[in-house]
């Protein structure tokens, strides 16, 4: 057990010594679990304080009521801009907006629906090494989703989200 805590402890100060921060042309495959929705997808930094974001995300649901199975599927597609500032040598700061769009299959008798956002998103991330970051944000914005005619428009917190990337 000890040899086990003394190989975390030499991989964490490994890792902390690497000062990463984004670098220009680096690729990534990243991940987010929060608000407005959990997704894989990728970043590219255009340069060394701006990141293009691409990222899907895909539900399947099925549910049996009074013996009627019913499932719903759902899509999303969204893309973000985020502009770094670093705070320290491993922890950068940043802020940012996206688009998404998204669009539910109908189920039992609730017809199909889609979901148009527009975000503005903050947050922060901690680099483990030149590869690898988890990070924290919060996003406010406008949406507007229900069926065809019918449709919902809410303006304010989205949600928040937490993500991994890993960069190559």
């Amino acid at each position: 057990m000890k040899k086990l805590l003394l190989v975390a402890v030499a991989l964490l100060m490994a890792s902390s010594a690497s000062f990463a921060q984004l670098t220009a042309g680096k690729m990534a495959i990243t991940t987010s679990i929060g608000a407005p929705g959990n997704a894989i997808g990728g970043a590219y930094a255009i340069s060394d304080n701006m990141r293009l974001n691409a990222g899907l995300n895909f539900n399947s649901t099925s549910q049996t009521v009074n013996g009627n199975s019913a499932t719903q599927t759902t899509f999303g597609i969204g893309a973000s801009l985020w502009m770094y500032k670093p705070a320290t040598e491993s922890i950068s700061m940043f802020y940012g907006g996206g688009v998404s769009f998204g669009s539910a299959g109908a189920v039992g008798n609730a017809p199909s629906s889609s979901t148009l956002g527009i975000t503005l998103t903050a947050g922060a991330e901690y680099w483990f090494n030149a590869h690898f970051a988890w990070g924290g944000n919060v996003n406010i914005g406008f949406t507007s989703s229900g069926p065809s005619g019918a449709t919902t428009s809410v303006f304010g917190t989205q949600g928040v989200a937490t993500s991994l990337t890993w960069w190559f």
